[in-house]
């Protein structure tokens, strides 16, 4: 197999066990279910993860830096820090709303054995995603001074509580336009409490 065609076969089986996941859960993902999703043999998803545990790892990694676009793009598209804030914070909470179980895979009770470099880097990103958002909000006088990682963290734990109690449930029904209006008006609460006093 030519260099090419293994990028483009590695790219099959990522994007099929991603679809996997969201449509089945983890429990779905199986190599030779992979196999057979991206239309290659059973056994080319072996050629490419040593085990299952490698793939998820891959897809926690991609994961990790969709979450990271999202808050970016997010906020891109808005004027003013304090609404950048607020949209990328939104961003992060509709991906996971939208793709539970990648976020799952990231953030639950089941950690990724074995974390690698790439999933390191990711995680990184994503942390500053929230962080660049954080800084500019700061530099405005539009939240609260002190360590922006400190902050970050802050706002990080307020983003990965409102997700986590939303797609379980615990605060209301997940997309639906009452638990999308609720969900919006805790945020805006929540950091409304950052701003300075």
């Amino acid at each position: 197999m030519n260099p090419r065609d293994s990028v483009m076969t590695r790219a099959a089986i990522v994007d099929a066990a991603s679809k996997l996941l969201e449509d089945s859960g983890p429990e779905a993902v199986t190599l030779r279910a992979v196999g057979e999703a991206a239309g290659v043999s059973r056994s080319a998803p072996y050629r490419h993860y040593a085990d299952k545990a490698a793939l998820m790892r891959a897809l926690a990694e991609r994961a990790l830096r969709q979450i990271a676009r999202r808050i970016r793009h997010g906020a891109e598209h808005h004027q003013g820090e304090w609404q950048r804030l607020r949209a990328g914070c939104q961003a992060y909470i509709d991906y996971a709303v939208e793709r539970p179980h990648h976020y799952q895979l990231v953030f639950g009770d089941t950690p990724i054995a074995e974390p690698d470099p790439g999933l390191e880097e990711a995680a990184d990103n994503a942390m500053a995603a929230v962080g660049e958002l954080v800084a500019q909000a700061q530099d405005a006088g539009l939240l609260r001074p002190g360590p922006t990682r400190e902050i970050a963290t802050i706002v990080w734990v307020l983003l990965h509580g409102l997700a986590a109690l939303q797609i379980t449930g615990h605060l209301h029904e997940p997309r639906t336009i009452d638990g999308d209006e609720h969900l919006a008006d805790l945020l805006n609460l929540a950091l409304e409490q950052l701003r300075p006093s």
